[in-house]
């Protein structure tokens, strides 16, 4: 990967600016100070933000980074990876990342609840069905916060040709890939994976019912969620901004027996 190494003109710049690095963070939208005290290269859009604000084109030696090769003891070699194949499973772990995943250049990280241990063993089996490979697990002692990561660029690479992106999903209002529309089955994998990180299956103890809710802070996704969902049968209803919920209580039961998803066990 390409990446620009910091010059002492850029750190000059930063320490005798008449604008905090507080400041400026927050006005660029990254953290600044790690360029003066700890980082040693920088992505070029920071570059182009930061010649933006010093009114400065900043020219900075280029570099071609091999992260397999940097990450050392926790690099997965690139090449270790079965290449992906369109199809029912990919579409599941798409619906999987979507919702709980991360894509960076480096490879891929997933969030859990770590006491979902069930559920993490069968997204790690996914994944290995898909790319014959393992994924790390690691967790936070302090919290309930779990993660399943894999370094690769190959495989972040080849995510984004199936429709996935690189970066933050709410910044670059990210959607379901156009593929997975198209069929049936793999709508209702993406769904299940999708349901299965964002979503739940709960009881209304006033009306002594089960629903079904999916969460997301990106109005596309939901959108998009909800569509799919109606072509398959299934009427959910906007609760705010952020949920959609399936009230009805023909389809929530039809819904779990047709899309299957792995934690309906997990009713709250």
């Amino acid at each position: 990967m390409k990446r620009y190494i910091i010059t002492e003109e850029l750190k000059y710049a930063l320490k005798n600016s008449d604008t905090s690095l507080r400041q400026i963070s927050k006005k660029l939208g990254f953290e600044v100070k790690n360029i003066i005290h700890s980082n040693r290269t920088i992505n070029k859009e920071h570059i182009v933000k930061l010649s933006s604000f010093f009114n400065t084109p900043f020219s900075l030696p280029e570099i071609y980074l091999n992260y397999a090769k940097n990450l050392g003891k926790y690099a997965h070699n690139s090449y270790e990876t079965k290449k992906l194949q369109r199809g029912e499973d990919l579409a599941e772990f798409c619906g999987v990342m979507l919702g709980d995943g991360n894509l960076h250049e480096r490879g891929i990280k997933i969030a859990f609840d770590k006491r979902c241990v069930k559920y993490i063993e069968y997204v790690a089996k996914l994944f290995y069905s898909l790319a014959s490979v393992e994924m790390k697990h690691y967790e936070v002692k302090t919290t309930n916060q779990g993660y399943l990561y894999f370094y690769s660029t190959k495989l972040a690479d080849e995510l984004t040709d199936f429709g996935l992106v690189k970066g933050d999903k709410i910044k670059n209002n990210v959607g379901i890939p156009n593929w997975i529309k198209e069929k049936e089955e793999y709508t209702k994998r993406c769904i299940r994976g999708l349901i299965d990180t964002d979503g739940c299956i709960y009881i209304c103890k006033r009306e002594r019912q089960r629903y079904v809710k999916f969460t997301n802070f990106n109005r596309r996704l939901l959108e998009e969620f909800r569509d799919l969902a109606l072509k398959l049968g299934y009427h959910f209803a906007s609760a705010n901004r952020k949920n959609v919920c399936l009230y009805r209580k023909d389809e929530v039961i039809r819904f779990i027996n047709d899309i299957k998803p792995v934690r309906a066990g997990d009713v709250v």
